[in-house]
């Protein structure tokens, strides 16, 4: 739920959308709100544009976010 002057911010970045959406997923299992932003112009311009898209929480998630995230990738081998 969106506070007063709540900023969000980017903690990751894709070159693929299906990569931003599955890490938006792991962090909604987890109850943590996420965006992912540029899904259009990165499809449109992957050419010529690199890590477009970007996967943005609120301020006050990111440290837990980026710590789920982590702990995927290596789980994973991502």
């Amino acid at each position: 739920m969106l506070r007063k002057n709540e900023k969000l911010i980017t903690i990751a970045e894709f070159k693929h959308a299906s990569n931003a959406e599955l890490a938006k997923l792991t962090l909604e299992e987890a109850g943590i709100e996420s965006v992912v932003m540029g899904e259009t112009v990165g499809c449109s311009f992957y050419h010529i544009v690199d890590n477009y898209i970007k996967l943005q929480v609120f301020e006050r998630d990111a440290k837990l976010a980026l710590q789920l995230l982590g702990e995927k990738v290596e789980q994973e081998g991502v």
